[in-house]
């Protein structure tokens, strides 16, 4: 349980930070689910091909699983997330006259996660529209392929 009210702000935004870990890693689970089904439903492009009967659907497809691959790759690429600090950054924002002060150090490390909770849920946003067009081209890409095979 919290001390003071410094301290619970700065549980309060901690817990959030690591909420937003929890949802960057869900996004990159379901980005690489939607690399892996894209991969699966690409296969169909490798049998169609040796029969040589690539069609406008079949195009439609590829176009679509590239779209999906890029899009699901982008979100599971490398992104420059701060999900932790370290405790120099607390010395460094209280500095030597309130160095004493514990409550005042729970406001600096407050203060400061709240900057990265910002700019981290702006680039998980922006992720989100990456996995959502992935998801839809992955769509697009199967029913592209049931139109290709069926027709």
């Amino acid at each position: 349980m919290a001390q003071s009210i410094e301290e619970l702000s700065y549980e309060l935004t901690a817990n959030a930070l690591a909420e937003q870990e929890r949802a960057f890693s869900g996004l990159r689970l379901c980005a690489s689910t939607a690399l892996g089904a894209a991969s699966v439903a690409g296969s169909f492009l490798g049998a169609k091909a040796i029969h040589g009967s690539l069609d406008g659907w079949s195009l439609f497809a590829l176009i679509s699983f590239s779209l999906c691959g890029g899009s699901a790759i982008w979100v599971l690429g490398p992104h420059d997330f701060v999900f932790a600090f370290r405790g120099e950054i607390i010395l460094a924002e209280t500095g030597d006259e309130q160095a004493q002060d514990i409550r005042e150090a729970y406001r600096a490390a407050s203060v400061w996660i709240e900057s990265c909770l910002d700019a981290n849920s702006r680039k998980i946003d922006d992720l989100s529209v990456w996995l959502t067009l992935s998801c839809v081209s992955l769509a697009v890409e199967i029913i592209a392929w049931t139109l290709g095979i069926i027709g």
